[in-house]
């Protein structure tokens, strides 16, 4: 009897910097990382000092950045845009419903 067999890779895919912070002396020459949040995002600096690319986010500075970006949609200007367009209303009216069952069951 023939037994197949699948290995599934179960780890997660290393960023460069999980690569260099496990061991920085492996690190190219000149590569800086950087972080503005204690470690929830990491950059690589560039050589002028600027930041550079992102290199790592986690997933609560991702959902800062999408609370910040979603800030818009809440206020007097925002009851005033729902008012003007039925169909946001209604869209509106449904997630207040969701949120309100979710959150005060809990």
């Amino acid at each position: 009897m023939a037994t197949i067999g699948i290995i599934i890779n179960m780890r997660k895919k290393e960023n460069e910097y999980d690569k260099y912070k496990k061991a920085p002396w492996n690190s190219p020459k000149g590569l800086i990382f950087v972080s503005p949040d204690g470690g929830e995002t990491v950059y690589v600096q560039k050589k002028n000092g600027e930041r550079g690319r992102l290199v790592s986010q986690s997933q609560l500075a991702k959902d800062i950045v999408t609370g910040l970006n979603e800030r818009d949609m809440i206020g007097e200007d925002a009851v005033k845009i729902r008012r003007e367009n039925p169909t946001l209303q209604n869209a509106w009216n449904r997630y207040v419903t969701i949120w309100h069952l979710i959150n005060d069951n809990e």
